[in-house]
């Protein structure tokens, strides 16, 4: 993109975050009004032509305000916006809720997605840590009926698995019980390819062969930190938004609605966050720039926490392109960095 002058840069800036707090096409009169600019509004809308010709911006009628294409938001992202940080009072309430919920996992990722969704009045969704590579901590087999069993795995990361198991002849619980406590001492710590090494060097029964195959592929599956699972917290906080309550004709206000709920509940954004693997740092992905239909009117502002290689997951906020950025950026970057430092007291890691 060719480089904008300081005059077009300082007219950008001000629709940009004029429009993400409005939500209504700026005139020039007002850019020249509210923001104290230099120059006449004459001026003004000569810039702004200029500006939608670069597609920075557009005009959605004849005789309306201009307002910011996905373009027009990214270069104000990356060239134009404001830092912005937490406050010092919402950081410290931040800190003593989490104080609240200490050692339980599951309340973390919960909180977090819960702190990010009200902070910007918006949707949050968020992956439990998960590690890079699957190990078994601890299972138990618990007794179905005769030929059939229930295995539950808790691994390293404290993920918690459960299997179904067909068994070829009957076995009570008494005898489950003795068998899981063998098969533990010799998979505890255990990773997929460690405990197939342990099936092939070693002379199991059947049913413990069975069990430690079982272990192995549960094991296998689990490696992918970005996971299958994601919360989601905020639902109603993006429908409150004037882009799903009251922006533009019924029929375009309910197929907007229904794409934003179709990318929160079926993880449709799940392709774009695995592009996070390859990514330092918040990461800023704007409507159109995605090539998923469903994703054309969201942006999401997302980052992965925890150690590259060994644990972690992802995080981040799900609006419309209207976003406040420099707050969203702010707040995913310091939940990212509360999480970073949980998880480094929990599991003994150095996390930058």
């Amino acid at each position: 993109m060719t480089p904008l002058s300081e005059r077009k840069q300082q007219i950008l800036r001000a629709l940009v975050e004029e429009y993400i707090h409005t939500a209504t096409p700026v005139a020039s009169e007002t850019l020249v009004r509210k923001y104290r600019l230099n120059f006449s509004s004459a001026t003004v809308r000569h810039e702004l032509a200029g500006l939608e010709e670069a597609m920075l911006i557009y005009q959605p009628h004849t005789s309306a305000g201009r307002v910011p294409t996905d373009l027009g938001y990214r270069y104000f992202v990356e060239h134009l916006m404001r830092e912005s940080a937490l406050s010092i009072n919402e950081q410290r309430l931040i800190r003593h809720q989490f104080y609240q919920v200490q050692d339980q996992l599951d309340q973390w990722v919960r909180l977090t997605a819960s702190v990010m969704a009200r902070l910007l009045h918006s949707a949050a969704v968020m992956t439990p840590p998960r590690s890079i590579e699957g190990q078994l901590k601890h299972f138990e087999i618990l007794s179905v009926t005769e030929l059939s069993a229930h295995l539950v795995l808790v691994l390293m990361d404290g993920t918690v698995k459960q299997q179904r198991l067909l068994l070829e002849s009957p076995l009570y619980q008494e005898e489950l019980s003795a068998l899981a406590v063998r098969l533990n001492e010799l998979f505890h710590h255990k990773n997929a390819t460690e405990v197939n090494d342990l099936l092939r060097q070693r002379n199991f029964s059947a049913v413990e062969h069975l069990v430690g195959s079982t272990i192995a592929h549960i094991l296998q599956q689990h490696g992918d930190p970005l996971g299958d699972v994601f919360y989601r917290e905020g639902m109603v906080n993006i429908l409150e938004q004037p882009e799903y309550s009251s922006m533009g004709p019924e029929v375009e206000r309910s197929e907007r609605v229904r794409k934003v709920i179709e990318v929160l509940e079926q993880n449709r954004f799940l392709p774009v966050a695995s592009q996070l693997r390859k990514a330092d740092g918040v990461q800023v992905f704007i409507g159109g720039e995605n090539e998923w239909d469903d994703m054309k009117d969201v942006s999401l502002v997302v980052a992965r926490y925890g150690q590259e290689g060994k644990i972690g997951g992802v995080l981040g906020v799900v609006g419309p392109t209207r976003m406040q950025y420099g707050r969203a950026i702010a707040v995913v970057r310091y939940m990212t960095q509360v999480m970073n430092e949980l998880l480094a007291e929990v599991y003994g890691i150095d996390i930058d």
